[in-house]
């Protein structure tokens, strides 16, 4: 049975690997997720760099971060370019995509955007979480055996959002060129007549596979609920396939004076989490966001041969955002 529960889990943390969107705080340029969600309320453009830390888990976790700028070509063209690098025990991800939209008003206010990315995309599975858990199997990945499956690659997608009295909702799908990537190792193992799971000890060595189209679907609404203070409500679904949904999180913010604002959320990404933040606006231009995200700790006990709780714990994102 433990055996049964450790396999569940790290099905689990694939999802989790597959889908971390790391510093989805609503309070920045959103073109990293859908590169027809650009900024066309800055007058020229936007810069925005966040770094996200995660001080209080067992495992070290390196620094992820997500720099975003956006400039207006004309008053319905924008382009944009964003870098990103996030990394947990199973995976790392780096990124730099360029990228660009252009707004058709199909009727007074009114509008249907159109968006194009492309860029470099690094991605690397880590076999030592998976030789741990899952031992006896070994895994390893290309021809040289290295511990570390990395593959470095182009990525192309396409981006459409609707935008209407303060409605915008959007569809992006990524890797439509289905670049080359390597799967996440599974188990290899026979069950036994009285159902439980016996893994064989065997060395497996993995090839490069494609990475299929991924789809996903943003959502948002914003309203006024006073001269002063306007309220938005966000959905953000990501890699949805016929598996299922990976990542979907909801969130809400209320903006204070077009400056500070105040904000929480909800997400699920293999497992249940919580997201807070809190922004001060400089100015209406310059503003500083803190978010944290909240999520079981889970670190896996050799001993039990079980993943256990350290508890929920927060990462730390800090969003510096400047339009001109």
């Amino acid at each position: 049975m433990k055996r049964i529960i450790v396999v569940a889990f790290v099905a689990i943390s694939f999802m989790h690997a597959k889908a971390q969107l790391n510093m989805l705080s609503n309070n920045k340029p959103l073109g990293y997720l859908n590169p027809a969600f650009q900024n066309y309320d800055s007058d020229k453009g936007v810069v925005s760099i966040s770094g996200l830390l995660n001080p209080l888990v067992k495992e070290e976790v390196p620094l992820a971060y997500l720099a975003i700028g956006e400039y207006k070509i004309t008053e319905n063209f924008r382009v944009g370019l964003h870098s990103s690098s996030t990394e947990n025990r199973l995976r790392l991800i780096s990124s730099t995509m360029l990228y660009g939209s252009y707004r058709l008003e199909l009727d007074k206010g009114n509008y249907l955007s159109l968006g194009v990315d492309i860029g470099r995309y690094a991605y690397a599975i880590k076999s030592n979480e998976f030789n741990k858990v899952l031992g006896p199997n070994k895994f390893t990945f290309g021809t040289d055996s290295s511990s570390v499956g990395e593959t470095v690659g182009l990525d192309f997608g396409l981006g459409f959002a609707y935008a209407y009295n303060g409605f915008f909702g959007g569809l992006d799908i990524s890797k439509m060129n289905t670049p080359s990537g390597y799967p996440f190792p599974e188990s290899h193992s026979t069950t036994s007549s009285d159902s439980t799971v016996q893994f064989k000890d065997t060395t497996i060595n993995y090839s490069e596979g494609n990475f299929r189209p991924e789809l996903g679907i943003n959502l948002m609404y914003t309203w006024s609920a006073s001269k002063n203070v306007s309220i938005t409500h966000s959905l953000h679904a990501a890699k949805i396939n016929a598996a299922g949904v990976a990542y979907i999180a909801l969130q809400n913010f209320a903006e204070f004076n077009k400056r500070h604002s105040l904000g929480l959320g909800v997400f699920n990404n293999g497992s249940t989490g919580f997201i807070a933040s809190a922004g001060f606006g400089f100015t209406e231009n310059i503003k500083l966001e803190v978010t944290s995200f909240i999520v079981d700790d889970l670190n896996f006990n050799k001993q039990s041969r079980l993943y256990e709780s350290n508890g929920y714990q927060p990462s730390i994102e800090a969003n510096i955002r400047f339009e001109f």
